[in-house]
This record gives structure tokens, C-alpha cells and sequence, in this order.
């Protein structure tokens, strides 16, 4: 796939935790995509993996030895956006994005979600998010349930916040340090788009079963349960702060 706007740099990040059956196939696809898409630098954050991630990441990263595929290891894992803040500073590139190693998003997806947002001719003004199609009734559900409990604490309506992949231009965050560690980064980015008056735009995209290794976020029951409360928290930490 080429982009049609191939002028413009992304900067993408990949965090990987505990991800070694994913990551010789997940870097050949970038590399495959790079090599014709010469735009786009993907950053693959090893996030304080404890199996062989690291070992593999690395040589991979060694053996194809691309200017566009660079990796950044993180010894202890902090969370989810604990790695993608520290990627996030560095990154140079004026558009950053990031998407998950799980392949649930298949990469050409995340690709075809890129030069969607390329090509949108006000991208310095809009965010992008993917939008997860064909997902079970359980899934659904949680996501409705949540952005509707967003809503009523910020009066916001938000689908699907954690869906993959996100793309903005930098300066939407003025201090990435500021964002939480774990999964609600991603409802940070986006509340903070609304809060600016930035427009956000979704790239709807096929929702694959994880193959191999085990769901990091809500991908269990435990887990939804555990991010929803987490999310609630976080709704109730901005309404306070934004009641001020």
C-alpha cells in the first residue's frame, strides 16, 4: 500500500509487553509497510517485558537494520502509557501515533488508518481514533457502558475510547508527562482533544481474536471490570478538576 501524501513524517509507537509470539511478524509487516512508505518511523517500546520480547525485538530490529524501525527498551514495567509517554518523547516527527502489538488491529488496518488521516486535508485540527467493528455482545456493552458513564461526567460522548490506533499532531499535548500510566491515556488524549475543541475522527477497522500470548487490558472479564473501575476513577478525577 502507498500513501498518496508521503511527504508528511508519523512518528507510530508499538509498546510490546510480553509479546514474543507477536513480534517477528508484527515487525516484518512494518517493515514491509516502511519500505515503500518511507513516512513513516514506527518506535517498537519493549515495556519491561518478562519474556522473550526483548531478545527478539532486538534482533529483528538488528537483522533488518531499517531506518524506519527503531526500538526503545524499558526495564520495569510502570503500564500501558507509562511506555508510550517516555516513546512519546522520542519521537520527533510533528504527527505521533500509537496502536497496540496485539494484532487484534491487523497492521494493514492501522496503515490504511494513517493515510486516512494523511490525506484529510484539516488533520493538523482533528484526532484520529479506530473505531472495532464485529465485536462479541460482552464487548459491546462494556463500551457503551462506559461511554455513557463518560458522558454523564463530562458531557462528552466518546465511542469506543481504547479502540486502536491514535494519530494527532504533537502539540495537542503540552506535557505528555501529565497523562496517566496505564490504559486511560488514551481517554486523557481524547478528552483533552474535546476539552481544545479539536475534532475527532474515526477509521472503523476489523477486530481480530488475539492468537497468541495473553490480553493486557480488558481483553478477560477480570480485566473489564478492573479497567471500568479505573476509568471510573478517572472520570471522577476530571470532573472534580474541571469543577474547580
Amino acid at each position: 500500500m502507498k500513501f498518496i501524501i508521503n511527504n508528511m513524517k508519523v512518528d507510530l509507537l508499538i509498546p510490546c509487553y510480553n509479546e514474543d509470539k507477536n513480534i517477528n511478524y508484527l515487525v516484518d509487516e512494518w517493515r514491509d509497510i516502511t519500505n515503500i512508505n518511507k513516512n513513516i518511523y514506527v518506535l517498537f517500546i519493549d515495556n519491561g517485558s518478562t519474556d522473550q520480547t526483548n531478545k527478539i525485538l532486538k534482533n529483528k530490529i538488528l537483522t533488518i537494520n531499517s531506518p524506519n524501525l527503531d526500538m526503545l527498551e524499558i526495564k520495569k514495567n510502570i503500564g500501558y502509557g507509562s511506555g508510550l509517554k517516555l516513546g512519546f518523547q522520542h519521537t520527533v516527527n510533528e504527527i505521533v501515533g500509537w496502536t497496540h502489538a496485539d494484532l487484534q488491529i491487523p497492521t494493514e488496518d492501522v496503515a490504511k488508518a494513517i493515510n486516512f488521516y494523511l490525506k484529510n486535508q484539516n488533520s493538523d485540527k482533528v484526532v484520529l481514533k479506530g473505531r472495532r467493528k464485529e465485536r462479541n455482545i460482552l464487548d459491546n456493552f462494556f463500551t457503551f457502558f462506559m461511554s455513557i458513564v463518560g458522558y454523564f461526567f463530562t458531557k462528552e460522548l466518546i465511542y469506543d475510547i481504547n479502540a486502536q490506533p491514535k494519530l494527532f499532531y504533537r502539540n495537542i499535548i503540552k506535557d505528555i508527562n501529565t497523562f496517566p500510566d496505564n490504559f486511560l491515556i488514551d481517554a486523557e488524549l481524547l478528552y483533552l482533544a474535546k476539552k481544545k475543541g479539536v475534532e475527532i475522527i474515526e477509521y472503523e477497522s476489523e477486530f481480530l481474536d488475539r492468537k497468541f500470548n495473553n490480553a493486557k487490558g480488558g481483553g478477560t472479564l477480570k480485566g473489564k471490570l478492573n479497567l471500568s473501575i479505573n476509568t471510573l476513577r478517572y472520570f471522577w478525577k476530571f470532573r472534580k478538576i474541571n469543577h474547580r
